[in-house]
């Protein structure tokens, strides 16, 4: 047992007075996990997976992190913002999040997807198979089925300009501890890297960290690490490729669910979030796009539209494309396995109902979202074992290869039923984790559902049913203050010392233990659910049973636990306007554990001492690698290294195995290493496969594991004790950002960004900088068209907020100068452009276009002329690189035409020409990528911040009217100097 020690970092921001022991110990972890002494975050600002480093679990080293962390994140930072009315730090969460580890350009003009406008929606990605054991890796890109198409892939682009994935990348070595460096953006320290690749069997102790980014500079010479995985007839091709957990990103989107819920009401993030829930569909689909059941006789059928979608949330999604001059290609894929643990019923209610208010822009997105939610129930309910515990899951593809379902396999939707899907060591679903996760969404959907006066529909229907049985169950094997009395094998056992094997509320013997509390840990399973045909027809799975075995003290899973105690009992007491007799079991469980959980903070966090037996897996040999294959570790180490031994053949598979340490040497020179392996020379008996004496102890501070309990704390605070929603005297709104000024003909644009508590604006203008200001009109929007102008005088604005209390500062000032502004010319060509030059002062500049005919008539190329207006910084002699055109960089010529006079932005031309070899736009069609460079030949540097043409936002292809075009020298889209 801990003793208490309390952190002295305190919250910068005033709050009020704690109304419960619960706001109080919540406000005291946040302190604790944002104390830089206690080291939880990296010097990028990047949540670690834990504070220790000798840790391996999902992420191999402890200062890896994940998407879930990520995610925990933005939960903590909601529950903040609603105590102390401060969201600036969820802000920050995200915005660090978009930086770090979804792979966007963030506006640094560094594409991390660069590839992606290439992506061939007809035809997503090439089959492969996946294996049974990591050793029969590769797996062949055989193509033995065609891809389906996919059905998203032209609404999202037509929603947000583009189709690169705004997801998170799932795992990120955020100190760059492997060395393989973020090749698209060197920038940061954290990198893009990947483990799991090669099946069902392959564990943390099994797998091979890699980049995500590979240009082949690490792994085997002319092969990088692709050919670890999949097989081709041709040499691996420089590619980027990520994959994102599906859970991860969902729990992002409820977590915003809850700070809108909360109080939070800043539209440019909860957009975010609602982009964020309209890629998370990608999810919802089979791997190759194949129809949902068609492969239940070993012949996938392709889909064509949305009967490639299961509807429920899978273990991932992947995309990626190629690196370098010939990369121009693109893939993606979906999963085909869906786990109930990552199901997350409140992102989906908040993605598709109008209470949910979270509703993406796409047009079938919030129809997709509100069938997901019903999928999504009736999965928990078809998984619900006779005692309580929710079951595996389903896949549509058997064996990961679209094989045949054994005979009697129960089936959801036409997909199998499976115990542990996606991996097995250990099984998938045996964690207690698993199942507090995705049962503490099902409780906050009660509660929401029961909160806004829905109890009768269906959906309510099977949330309130799920949630109670699973309650029922759990809450037989969970103490406070007292221990669960068990056998050797971690089995609990009733006063007669039987072994408990599942049933109906058992009676497990327990002695006194002040201080203590315990939960479950494991869970084995039995039999399988009945075949699934509605909820009107569903029957108890008389079939289904779960035996529940060794306590434990994991701090993480506790705060879910918590959190499903405390909505489900919020939820009886909204449902009925009292608590029911398991409400009340259920909330007076959960401040128990909350109290005896306190008494192990050790003032970095809440935890526990670990006896991690898993750990004899550093000394082993059991990483697969093909014979012949070798290749550059980005620790500096050659992989396999020459200290293997040979491959088991029963495994399928002729190579050699190397350990942990052959893999990542640098974990030798860890702080906790020297103990790890004298524990294991004195301890590890190799004969019988234990630990003599004892197996080695370890105290982690997982970052997830201690926001999902301090949130824990704020949500029975909130729920049960009516905590409060931040300062108690109402104040005054503070001053508006993001005032932004654009001038007009005879007009100015203004706008500005939401503040917290304000009733209206106030837009107050002057003709002199320095004032005074006159209001000239109020709004409650946040924009107003100032019309009342002058052209070609200036004016100053600066903008306040009010409510009932008072009025805020003024706001920066802003100021614009209304002109007779040329209208662009627009018919039926138009140009797309981008830039990729993330520097505008070096010695080229290097536009990028795409021409499209959106007319009724074919146009030859050869009649077209694009502009491009710019600077030269200095006279001298020019020149004109084609690097890269889909019509032919032979066909592409360009030539300098000097303006006389000079021009606002621009003294100089290029005009871009092309040849009859270039060919003709059909209706409809596009030029492709134009990639275009220029240098003087002396090499001095262009200042392109201040050219015409230049826009160093545009790192995606959108409509840019400045850079016009002409057909048969009359202009026909666009706008000149």
């Amino acid at each position: 047992m801990f003793a208490l020690v309390t952190s002295t970092y305190t919250v910068s921001n005033d709050t009020a007075s704690a109304a419960s022991v619960e706001q109080t110990r919540f406000l005291q972890l946040y302190n604790q996990l944002k104390d830089p002494a206690n080291g939880y975050y990296s010097p990028e600002g990047i949540p670690y997976h834990s504070v220790e480093t000798l840790i391996s679990e999902a992420p191999d080293y402890g200062h890896m992190t994940t998407s879930e962390a990520y995610s925990y994140w933005i939960w903590l930072e909601a529950l903040y913002g609603y105590y102390t009315n401060d969201w600036s730090s969820l802000e920050d969460a995200w915005d660090n999040m978009e930086k770090y580890i979804i792979p966007i350009n963030e506006g640094d003009g560094k594409e991390e997807q660069p590839t992606m406008s290439y992506y061939n929606p007809n035809s997503p990605a090439t089959y492969a198979a996946e294996k049974s054991q990591p050793d029969q890796y590769p797996s062949l890109l055989s193509g033995q089925y065609a891809t389906g198409k996919d059905p998203l892939d032209a609404e999202l682009k037509q929603t947000y300009g583009t189709n690169q994935t705004y997801q998170m990348h799932w795992l990120l070595d955020v100190d760059n501890w492997y060395g393989y460096g973020n090749l698209l953006n060197s920038n940061h320290t954290a990198t893009y890297v990947n483990t799991f690749q090669r099946g069902e069997q392959e564990s943390v102790w099994e797998a091979i960290p890699h980049p995500s980014q590979d240009d082949k500079t690490f792994g085997k010479a002319n092969e990088g690490f692709m050919s670890l995985f999949t097989k081709e007839t041709n040499t691996p091709a420089a590619q980027w490729r990520y994959t994102s957990a599906s859970d991860a990103d969902a729990r992002v989107v409820q977590a915003m669910y809850w700070a809108k819920s909360l109080g939070y009401d800043n539209d440019v993030y909860l957009n975010k979030a609602e982009k964020m829930g309209d890629y998370l569909r990608y999810t919802m689909y089979d791997k190759y796009f194949q129809q949902i059941g068609s492969a239940a006789d070993g012949s996938p059928s392709a889909g064509n539209g949305k009967n490639a979608s299961h509807y429920l949330l899978s273990w991932y999604t992947s995309w990626g494309g190629g690196l370098g001059q010939t990369g121009n290609w693109a893939w993606r894929i979906g999963a085909s396995h869906a786990h109930q643990g990552y199901q997350n019923v409140v992102a989906a209610y908040a993605l598709s109902e109008q209470e949910g208010g979270l509703i993406p822009s796409s047009p079938t997105a919030q129809q997709d979202w509100e069938t997901s939610l019903t999928r999504q129930l009736e999965f928990y309910t078809w998984l619900q074992s006779t005692e309580g515990a929710i079951a595996g899951g389903a896949t549509n593809s058997w064996d990961g290869a679209y094989n045949a379902y054994p005979a009697g396999t129960s089936t959801f939707y036409d997909m199998a039923y499976q115990d542990a899907p996606v991996y097995h060591d250990p099984p998938s679903n045996n964690w207690f984790g698993m199942q507090a996760w995705g049962i503490e969404r099902i409780a906050e959907l009660y509660y929401i559902l029961a909160s806004n006066g829905d109890t009768s529909s269906e959906n309510f229907q099977m949330a309130k049913q799920v949630i109670e049985n699973w309650i029922d169950w759990s809450v037989d094997y969970s103490f406070a203050n007292e221990r669960p009395v068990t056998d050797s094998d971690g089995y609990y056992l009733d006063s007669q010392q039987n072994r408990i094997l599942g049933g109906i509320n058992p009676q497990v013997a327990t002695v006194s233990a002040p201080g203590e509390y315990w939960i479950p840990s494991n869970l084995e399973w039995d039999g399988q659910p009945n075949t699934w045909n509605g909820y009107s027809n569903a029957t108890p799975n008389a079939g289904l049973t779960v035996v529940t075995r060794n306590p434990g003290q994991d701090a993480g899973v506790l705060g879910s636990y918590v959190k499903a105690l405390t909505f489900f009992s919020a939820g009886t007491k909204a449902e009925l306007g009292n608590y029911s007799s398991l409400g009340v079991e259920a909330h007076q469980l959960a401040k128990s554990l909350l109290d005896a959980a306190w008494g192990y903070n050790d003032g970095v966090g809440i935890t526990t001492i670990e006896a991690r037996a898993d750990y004899n897996r550093y000394f082993t040999k059991e990483v697969f690698f093909p014979i012949g294959w070798s290749g550059t570790f980005g620790q500096g180490n050659t992989i396999p290294g020459n200290q293997t031994i040979p491959s088991d053949p029963a495994k399928g598979g002729n190579g050699v195995y190397a350990g942990y340490t052959d893999i990542r040497p640098n974990i030798t020179s860890d702080p906790d290493w020297q103990y790890l392996v004298d524990k294991y020379n004195t301890s590890w008996n190799p004969q019988t496969k234990q630990w003599d004496d004892g197996a080695p102890e370890f105290t982690y501070h997982r970052f997830w594991s201690q926001v999902d309990i301090a949130t824990a704390y704020a949500e029975y605070d909130r729920l049960i004790q009516g905590g409060n929603s931040g300062p108690v005297t109402p104040v005054a709104p503070l001053a508006p950002t993001n005032v932004t000024a654009t001038a007009g003909d005879a007009e100015v644009t203004l706008t500005w960004k939401k503040v917290t508590s304000a009733d209206q604006y106030a837009i107050h203008r002057s003709t002199n900088a320095v004032g005074p200001f006159t209001q000239i009109a109020t709004t409650s929007s946040l924009s107003y068209a100032d019309s009342a102008v002058t052209n070609n005088t200036t004016y100053y604005y600066v903008i306040t907020a009010t409510n009932t209390v008072g009025t805020s500062p003024n706001s920066l000032v802003v100021s614009a100068t209304p002109t007779d502004v040329p209208v662009a010319v627009t018919g039926d060509l138009k140009v797309l452009y981008r830039t990729n030059d993330t520097n505008p002062n070096d010695n080229q500049f290097r536009p990028q276009f795409q021409i499209v005919n959106t007319g009724t008539q074919s146009v030859a190329l050869s009649d077209v002329k694009l502009r491009y207006y710019y600077t030269i910084d200095g006279e001298q002699t020019q020149q004109f690189n084609a690097d890269y055109a889909v019509v032919g960089s032979s066909n592409i010529s360009g030539s300098f035409v000097k303006l006389n006079p000079a021009v606002s932005g621009a003294d100089y031309y290029l005009e871009i020409s092309f040849g009859s070899g270039a060919g003709s736009l059909a209706p409809g069609a596009s030029s492709g990528e134009i990639q275009i460079r220029i240098n003087k030949t002396d090499w001095s540097n262009f200042n392109e911040t201040n050219d015409y043409s230049y826009d160093a936002t545009k790192t995606s292809y959108s409509e840019w009217e400045r850079t016009p075009l002409y057909l048969g020298g009359t202009l026909v889209w666009g706008l000149q100097p």
